[in-house]
């Protein structure tokens, strides 16, 4: 066989990965420095989409407001890992179990940002009905700031807890029996075990599900679009505000000069993995 024969085998995915992902990327960062409008001849301009992003207020909300969702990311960690070891320790019930903790990652996004905006509703939602029964007064879980980000984290760790959860359970199924055993017959309790044997050893997982989830956060958009559509900018994250400028008032070189900072953060996250892994190393 060839030593081509590979490549003639890898050719179709990498056109169609050229062909849908790079060329239009490359597109985009082209597009950002052009007054580029549907409605409109696309002028070239510089530096200028990216002094008029810099200035724009709502970007910079918007921006922290999707670095707040990376909050999300240790407490979605902790809850995961949690459920990861409860149910690895279950002597019953465990298919249950995982059923159960991963069925919000298969309901449709839509969905269930429906349903959590009706439990959500400031005068006919459960939430608040639950809060009324203790003397609590109505929490304005969608209109007001910063309840509102509180309101989309809920539903984040809601939706990733099972999801992570499975990844937490493969990292663990690969520890080596022999190990937890030996620890145990050296007396070490529970507790001992899980803090100085099994975390250290899914420090991969754990670089991995920090990454994916950190990532996932600052591109938070579809709860957002769903739950709060009509809440002011400034409540809402970095890739709403994209969509705003390219796919509500066309302006297409603003919204890629947005996705091109979008595309430098997540990049940024892409390089804080390559290094913790290298430490690992």
């Amino acid at each position: 066989m060839s030593r081509r024969t590979p490549y003639f085998f890898l050719l179709p995915a990498i056109v169609f990965l050229a062909w849908f992902m790079v060329v239009p990327a490359l597109q985009i960062f082209y597009y950002s420095f052009l007054n580029y409008s549907v409605f409109s001849a696309s002028t070239f301009v510089g530096m200028e989409n990216y002094r008029r992003l810099f200035a724009d207020v709502n970007f910079w909300w918007t921006l922290l407001n999707s670095f707040l969702f990376i909050l999300v990311t240790p407490v979605l960690m902790f809850l995961s890992l949690v459920l990861a070891l409860c149910v690895r320790n279950l002597q019953r019930g465990t298919k249950l179990f995982r059923t159960f903790y991963f069925l919000p990652v298969i309901t449709p996004i839509v969905i269930a940002g429906i349903i959590w905006r009706w439990i959500f509703a400031e005068d006919t939602g459960i939430a608040n009905y639950f809060l009324s029964l203790l003397s609590i007064p109505n929490v304005h879980w969608l209109t007001e700031y910063p309840t509102t980000i509180i309101s989309i984290m809920l539903v984040t760790i809601w939706r990733g807890a099972g999801y992570y959860m499975m990844i937490f359970l493969a990292g663990l199924a690969l520890i080596p029996k022999e190990v937890e055993e030996a620890s145990l017959i050296d007396g070490a309790t529970i507790f001992q075990q899980t803090f100085h044997i099994l975390i250290p050893l899914l420090k991969p997982t754990l670089i991995f599900i920090f990454v994916i989830s950190s990532t996932a956060a600052i591109k938070i958009f579809t709860e957002i679009y769903i739950m709060i559509p009509g809440a002011p900018m400034a409540n809402k994250a970095l890739v709403s505000f994209l969509y705003q400028q390219a796919f509500e008032r066309f302006d297409l070189g603003y919204g890629s000069a947005v996705g091109v900072v979008l595309f430098l953060i997540t990049l940024s996250f892409s390089y804080v993995n390559i290094k913790l892994i290298e430490q690992r190393g």
